[in-house]
C-alpha cells in the first residue's frame, strides 16, 4: 500500500469513527487530518506546543483528543477547528490518552506518574488516580466504562473504578516493564505490550495469565482490536507492524516497510484496513482483508500525498511530493507512465470517467491543469481561484469539471477548452464536499459549517 509522507517523526494516529479522516500527531506539536477517501490533509490543528505522543476521537461526537509533552491535554472540535478545553494538571509530559466507550469521560496519563480522569462537558479534572511509582506508558477503558487499567515502567498493572477514582486490583508483570495495554473486545481479558517484545494476556476475573508469546524484537508500543474482534494488531521498536488472530494467538502477518521505530497501529472502523506510523515520518496503510498477501507500491524516495483510482479500477494514479502524478498497475505494482505536474505537489487528483483526462493541483495552488492520460501532456489550465484549491470533481459524462477553493467558491469549467462556464457563490465557508449528478446537470455542495446546496 502507499505511505504518507510527514515533514516530521509521527508519534500518534487515530481514525474517526465513521472512518471518513485519519488523525496524526507529530513531534512538533501539529496534529494533521488526512481525508482517507483521496489520503489528503484537510485541517490541521496547531495549540500543543511539543510532541503529539497519544490522540483518540471520541465515539459519540466529532471530537479529538490529544496529549502532548508539553503537559497538556486538549479536546479539539473538529468542525471548527478549534480547542474547546486545554486541560491542565499534569506536572510532567503526557504519554496516553482515552475516550471513555460513552465519549462523556476521558483519561490521561504518563511521566508524572498518574492518572487523570476529566469530564469532557466541563473539562474539569474529576480524579487524580495514583499508586504507579514509575512512568505510566499505557491505559485503557474497559468495554462497559466502569473501569480504567494502566501498565508502566514499574511492572504494575494498576485498575481503577472509572466512576469513584477507587483503586482496585492491582497484579505485577513478571515479564518487566511495560508499554501497551488494552481490553479485549469483550472485557474479560486484558493484553499487555513489554518492553523486551513479550505480549501478555491476562485474565481480569482471576488476574491470571492465560499466554505468555514473543511479539515482536523490540518494546511492543501499541495494541489495537479490529472491530469484529477476530484480529489484533501490534507494533514494536522493532520498525514492524503484526496482525494476529485474537482466538489462536498466532501471527497471521507482519507487515515490513517502516525503518525507524512505529509509535501505533489503529484498524480502520470497517477493520480492512490498518494504519500505523512512525519516527520514520511517515504513516503507512496496510491491507487487512489480503492478511499481508496484498501489493505493494513502492515509490522510492518520491512519497505520496494522494490515491486515486479511475473507474475501470486497473491502474492507480498517486499524486507526489515531486510534483509528479505516478500510474501503478493495481494488480501487480509496476509504475507506468510519469505525468511532471512541477514544483509542488501534486496534492489533489481527479480523473475523468471515461479514463481520459487527469486534474492535479499542488496543495498551496490557485491553478488547476488537466493533463491527458495517453500522452502525459498538459491539455489547459484552469486559472480564476484566488485561493488555494481544495477539491476537484469530472462530472459523469466527463464534459465538466467543478473546482472549489479557499475563497469559498465553486467554479464549473469545460474539461476540454478550460473555460469558465460559471462561479458559483452563496457559501460563507469552505466548500469541503462536490459531487455532479449521474445526469451531469446538478452539481451538490456541502460547506464546513454545514450547509449543502444543490446548483443547476
Amino acid at each position: 500500500m502507499p505511505y504518507l509522507k510527514e515533514s516530521e517523526g509521527v508519534y500518534s494516529c487515530a481514525y474517526s469513527p465513521d472512518g471518513t479522516s485519519l488523525a496524526v500527531g507529530l513531534l512538533g506539536g501539529r496534529i494533521n487530518i488526512y481525508d482517507t477517501s483521496m489520503w489528503t490533509i484537510t485541517r490541521t490543528f496547531q495549540g500543543h506546543l511539543e510532541c503529539i505522543n497519544s490522540i483518540a476521537y471520541s465515539p459519540i461526537r466529532l471530537q479529538l483528543l490529544s496529549g502532548s509533552d508539553d503537559n497538556t491535554v486538549r479536546l479539539w472540535d473538529c468542525e471548527s477547528e478549534s480547542c474547546i478545553f486545554v486541560l491542565e494538571g499534569h506536572s510532567d509530559e503526557v504519554w496516553t490518552v482515552a475516550f471513555s466507550p460513552s465519549g462523556k469521560q476521558v483519561a490521561s496519563a504518563g511521566k508524572d506518574k498518574t492518572v487523570r480522569l476529566w469530564d469532557v462537558q466541563t473539562g474539569s479534572n474529576l480524579f487524580n488516580l495514583n499508586g504507579h511509582t514509575e512512568w505510566i506508558r499505557g491505559i485503557s477503558y474497559s468495554p462497559d466504562g466502569y473501569v480504567v487499567v494502566s501498565v508502566g515502567n514499574d511492572r504494575m498493572i494498576r485498575f481503577f473504578d472509572a466512576q469513584t477514582g477507587q483503586p482496585g486490583e492491582v497484579w505485577e508483570s513478571q515479564c518487566g516493564d511495560m508499554k501497551s495495554v488494552a481490553y479485549t473486545p469483550g472485557g474479560l481479558e486484558v493484553v499487555v505490550g513489554h518492553a523486551n517484545g513479550d505480549l501478555m494476556l491476562y485474565n481480569t476475573t482471576t488476574g491470571n495469565p492465560t499466554r505468555n508469546w514473543k511479539a515482536h524484537g523490540n518494546a511492543v508500543a501499541a495494541v489495537s482490536f479490529s472491530p469484529n474482534s477476530q484480529w489484533f494488531a501490534t507494533c514494536g521498536w522493532d520498525n514492524t507492524v503484526k496482525l494476529w488472530s485474537a482466538v489462536t494467538g498466532s501471527v497471521l502477518s507482519v507487515f515490513t516497510g517502516h525503518t525507524r521505530s512505529v509509535r501505533q497501529v489503529t484498524f480502520s472502523p470497517k477493520g480492512l484496513q490498518l494504519a500505523s506510523c512512525s519516527e520514520d515520518d511517515t504513516i503507512r496503510l496496510w491491507d487487512v482483508s489480503s492478511l499481508g498477501s496484498g501489493t505493494g507500491v513502492e515509490s522510492g524516495s518520491d512519497s505520496l500525498t494522494s490515491v486515486h483510482f479511475p473507474p475501470a479500477g486497473q491502474v492507480l494514479f498517486c499524486g507526489t511530493n515531486s510534483g509528479a502524478v505516478r500510474q501503478y498497475d493495481a494488480v501487480s505494482g509496476e509504475s507506468g507512465l510519469a505525468i511532471v505536474c512541477g514544483d509542488n505537489n501534486a496534492r489533489y487528483l481527479a480523473i475523468s470517467p471515461d479514463g481520459l483526462r487527469i486534474a492535479s493541483v499542488g496543495v498551496y495552488d490557485e491553478l488547476v491543469t488537466v493533463w491527458d492520460i495517453g500522452t502525459g501532456q498538459a491539455d489547459v489550465v484552469l486559472r480564476g481561484h484566488t485561493a488555494k484549491v481544495n477539491v476537484i470533481a469530472f462530472s459523469a459524462d466527463s464534459r465538466w469539471i467543478a473546482t472549489s477553493s479557499y475563497d469559498t467558491t465553486v467554479r464549473l469549467w469545460d474539461a476540454r477548452s478550460g473555460i469558465l462556464d460559471r462561479v458559483l457563490e452563496g457559501h460563507t465557508s469552505l466548500v469541503v464536499f462536490l459531487i455532479f449528478s449521474s445526469n451531469s446537470h446538478r452539481v451538490l455542495t456541502g460547506c464546513w459549517y454545514g450547509t449543502i446546496r444543490a446548483w443547476d
